[in-house]
């Protein structure tokens, strides 16, 4: 199976904070033995293995033009098709042998089991913030030097590059649109959502604050936050669909021209004063919140 995917790239853009516990994240592991046990199945790294190693096989199905018309969404996700993909894919062998069958039966019992759990780790919020946290800190970096608007467009081709190539995204928006009455995915979202929602108006309002830019009366940073994220996620939708950048007329990427137009009615600013303004006070970036807090 070609695939422009080491298994430690892959694995890497799973990880969430250093603090997180899968204990909470893998519910449906050895569900008749005592909670310690469960606990440490939980923990082990061949059962996150055996997780990502799912996502990988959702994603090459159904994103990456390998599924037939007729694959049902998560036909062959069992212990013996992720036996055989650890095999290929994973560079340590001792990992790779111990994901076995057994393993996977002993861990789940069932499939229905280890689907959810699958779900669960796929719709964690730490890998996301974790990216979005990466793509923030470049963001202040640019800050040093640019006027507003340059650091708009700068900050555009960053989230976007880094939406754009991040599997985490692309699967949550898969899943998203193939479940969508699933109550736990809906949930998974909206708190995804708000947590990310949370950072982004955070970041806003550090920017903005050092480039001496005042809301209008009755705006939040909540507002900006909720209004640029559905814009965003049109351009990263079109992105996908097209293959290439969604641009008006003038060449201007399509998400940086809406969000300098929408800024002067949401800020106190003119448009000439978003092209020419230059930050007034030092930005520093507040600790990196814990995801689900």
């Amino acid at each position: 199976m070609a695939t422009q995917w080491t298994w430690d790239r892959w694995s890497s853009r799973w990880a969430g904070s250093p603090e997180e516990d899968l204990a909470a994240v893998f519910t449906r592991v050895r569900v008749s033995r005592t909670a310690r046990t469960r606990a440490e199945w939980a923990r082990d790294e061949r059962t996150r293995a055996f997780c990502e190693l799912g996502a990988y096989l959702l994603h090459q199905h159904h994103l990456k033009g390998e599924a037939t018309a007729e694959r049902r969404l998560f036909r062959n996700l069992g212990g013996e098709e992720l036996m055989r993909l650890a095999a290929r894919l994973i560079p340590d062998q001792g990992l790779a042998d111990s994901l076995d069958r057994q393993r996977w039966s002993d861990t789940w019992g069932h499939q229905e089991a280890y689907i959810e759990d699958l779900l669960a780790y796929i719709f964690r919020s730490g890998p996301t913030l974790r990216r979005i946290l990466e793509a923030q800190q470049q963001l202040v970096g640019h800050a040093q030097s640019m006027p507003l608007g340059e650091l708009i467009r700068a900050g555009v081709e960053v989230e976007m590059a880094s939406s754009v190539e991040d599997p985490v995204v692309a699967l949550q928006t898969f899943l998203e649109a193939a479940l969508p009455h699933k109550p736990t995915i809906r949930e998974a979202v909206a708190r995804i959502e708000s947590e990310m929602l949370r950072v982004w108006a955070t970041l806003y309002e550090v920017l903005l604050t050092a480039y001496g830019v005042r809301l209008r009366p009755g705006v939040t940073y909540m507002d900006i936050a909720a209004l640029f994220n559905t814009v965003i996620e049109g351009a990263l939708l079109r992105t996908r669909s097209l293959g290439v950048a969604p641009r008006i007329s003038t060449g201007e990427h399509i998400l940086a021209a809406a969000i300098i137009k929408m800024l002067p009615g949401l800020c106190e600013i003119t448009p000439v004063e978003v092209e020419t303004r230059r930050r007034l006070l030092p930005v520093a970036l507040p600790d990196a919140p814990v995801a689900g807090e």
